[in-house]
Formats: C-alpha cells, structure tokens, sequence
C-alpha cells in the first residue's frame, strides 16, 4: 500500500473529488470496513435468488467449434437455389423429361428442336446450370470445412465469412479451366470433337443437377451426427450419373475409333486433375 498522504498527492497536482460528483448525490464515503458481524460467508442460492432456489451441478460446455457452413451468406445461397430448383421443376417438366429420355433416344431433344422448342430447352440448361454451378460452390465450402482444421487462422481473420465468395471463384477458374482445355483440344486436332465432349459433360451436369440436388441441399444442411449417412446417400445417387456420362463420353472416343488411353487421359485432364488440385491446395494454404 502506498505511505503518500492526501496532502502529498494534492502537492503533486492530483485533486480531492467528493464522493458525490462521482457516484452521485446520494453516495457516502464509507470507511471500507466489512459491517457483517463476523466476517465474510459463502451465500447460499437462497439468499442470493430466493427461498425456491436450489444448487444444480450443470455438465461442462463443449468448446464451440468454427464451421464455414453457419456463415449467413452460405445459407442465403442455398435458400436461392432451393427457390429457383423449385421453380424449374415447376416450370420445366418437359424439358426434364426430353433431357432424360436423350440417354436412352438421342433423337429426343432433336425432335423438340425441330418443333420450335430450342430456345426454351436452351435457357432450361442455362438455369439448370447456372443453379449447379452455385451449389458446386457451396460444395466447395462444405469440403473445405472437412479439410480446413479449426484451428486455422482464416477463423481468426474473419476470412471465414468469405468462404462463400471463395467457392465462388473456385468455380469460375474450374470451368475456366474446363472451357480452355477443350478450346485448345479443339485447335489442335481441328475438329469438332473437343465441342462434342463439351455438350456431353454440359448435358450430363444439367442431367446431374435435376437428380442430385435434393440429397445435395441436405448434405449441404448435414450437422456432424448425420452426414455420415447422408454422404452414402449421395454417393449411391452419383453412380448412375457418373456411369451414364463415362458411358457418353466412352461411347464417343469408341465411334471415332480413339484409343482408351486418350479417353483416361481426357478425364484426369478435365476433372481429376483441377480437384485433386483444389482438395490438395485447401489443407496446405488454410491449414
């Protein structure tokens, strides 16, 4: 404690304040003294929140754990595509069903073409795609909050409420990279067959789109307790896609007599190859 009187600080320029021009009017100086008679005691609940009160031993709170998928903007998004996937089956049954039945007929979406139905069919795909390519980036923020530890600094930043945005862009550079990889295959062999395999995969996403995007939107909403179930769900729902577009593109390198090397080649070049890269990036840059 320390030995300075009032008078010693009032000589080193400090003023004496009444208790009543800080606390109030009605403030009195006390002496600082404990006025219980014997002393300081443990309040019991009672005295503190009424005779009803009793003590309850509560189990310790588990530390909150940083997700990119509770940020508002991820949720503001696939609120957005749920309305327009809603709106496009609403709207769009014959489209669905002319895209489906081009598996088994190819002749089917010819045959609307030529009854005046191409610009329709052809703003069908755009939206169905547009709509893939937003929850392609709300995937890309799922799977990175699986790959990002929580302990990243991008939590700490703020960052984290830009993972959206971040989805976003890995989208636009994967098609980016799709678009110039068949513009180059395109060039070189000058031939039509790098656009064929470009409407082959274009087809196939919006077909993916329609199927896929209900076990999608509840993956995307998966809390920890379930997305172990509803990852095999989705998984199980991807093979028929994923078989009919190898399939597609199979049948395709067998008509122009290719050998198969090209045609493993041409799918780690276009779609293995950019997400391994993504998947690979995330952890060592976010990590």
């Amino acid at each position: 404690m320390s030995s300075k009187t009032i008078s010693t600080y009032i000589s080193e320029g400090y003023k004496v304040v009444n208790p009543e021009v800080v606390y109030g009017r009605s403030s009195r100086l006390a002496s600082g003294d404990v006025e219980y008679e014997g002393g300081y005691r443990e309040a019991l609940p009672e005295d503190v929140y009424g005779d009803l009160s009793t003590l309850e031993v509560s189990n310790p709170v588990d530390a909150v754990v940083p997700h990119l998928t509770s940020e508002p903007l991820y949720h503001t998004l696939l609120v957005v595509t749920l309305v327009a996937y809603l709106f496009m089956l609403l709207r769009s049954w014959k489209f669905i069903d002319v895209i489906y039945s081009g598996i088994f007929d190819s002749q089917s979406e010819r045959r609307m073409v030529t009854q005046g139905g191409l610009l329709p069919l052809q703003h069908f795909k755009r939206g169905a795609a547009l709509i893939g390519a937003m929850v392609l980036a709300l995937v890309f923020v799922r799977l990175g909050q699986e790959l990002i530890p929580a302990t990243s600094s991008i939590y700490i930043k703020g960052i984290a409420e830009l993972s959206v945005v971040g989805g976003i862009v890995a989208v636009v550079v994967f098609s980016a990279w799709v678009y110039a990889l068949h513009e180059v295959a395109e060039w070189l062999t000058a031939s039509d067959g790098a656009r064929i395999l470009a409407s082959i995969g274009y087809i196939n996403f919006v077909r993916a789109v329609v199927l896929l995007y209900p076990v999608v939107a509840m993956w995307l909403l998966a809390d920890d307790n379930s997305s172990s179930w509803i990852s095999t769900v989705l998984i199980v729902s991807m093979l028929p896609v994923v078989a009919i577009y190898l399939k597609d593109t199979f049948s395709f390198f067998i008509s122009k007599k290719i050998s198969i090397l090209y045609w493993i080649l041409y799918l780690c070049t276009a779609i293995f190859l950019p997400l391994s890269f993504v998947m690979h990036m995330l952890p060592e840059f976010f990590g």
